[in-house]
């Protein structure tokens, strides 16, 4: 099985990017499964629901978060390679407040099958200048993204500290999501080739 999984605050680009590298799968007849957290599936959907529309303390919602997480992959066993639209990062970045919730996070990290360990990350980072000209240009946003907006130095350098911890053998790259569209496209591919989970 091979893992793919793309991270970023809101705003990043993150969408784009998994949009145009199924583009490319479909146009290489690369088979693939495409999925997002929270849901991924038709009752896991109606959990996102409840998350997005709650006000769960932190703790709760780190529970939620990974039952899904859990649910949705016992449904995914069979795939040959998998793209998540968020994975635990994203648990890690926006939930991790102190070392309590820290230990928590990573003790449950660890209860996932290596198997869905990812190959390979893609975090499209960007700085808070270009996030908001990127946030003024967008019609809509749902409460997380009101929620969430407000802390995002605390969630970049969440994303900083995870990328350094030694998660399997996976690879984590960051990427400059300032860049445009297509430049981020094609560094993508290159390192799915480097890594040889796409020809």
């Amino acid at each position: 099985m091979k893992v793919i999984s793309f991270e970023g605050f809101e705003y990043s680009g993150k969408s784009t990017q998994i949009k145009l590298l199924k583009k490319y799968f479909i146009k290489n007849k690369i088979k693939s499964t495409f999925t997002r957290e929270p849901g991924g599936n038709k009752d896991l959907e109606k959990i996102r629901n409840i998350i997005i529309k709650s006000n769960f303390d932190n703790l709760s919602l780190i529970m939620f978060f990974f039952a899904s997480r859990f649910s949705l992959l016992s449904s995914l066993k069979n795939n040959d390679l998998i793209v998540f639209d968020r994975f635990f990062d994203s648990t890690y970045a926006y939930q991790k407040y102190n070392l309590k919730e820290k230990k928590l996070i990573i003790s449950l990290i660890n209860l996932i099958d290596q198997k869905f360990i990812p190959n390979i990350t893609f975090y499209l980072k960007l700085d808070k200048k270009n996030l908001m000209e990127r946030k003024n240009k967008r019609f809509y946003s749902n409460k997380f993204d009101k929620k969430y907006f407000g802390q995002f130095s605390r969630i970049q350098k969440n994303y900083n500290e995870i990328s350094k911890i030694k998660i399997g053998k996976r690879k984590f790259v960051t990427i400059d999501a300032s860049l445009s569209a297509n430049e981020i496209h094609e560094k993508i591919i290159v390192h799915l080739k480097k890594c040889k989970l796409i020809k």
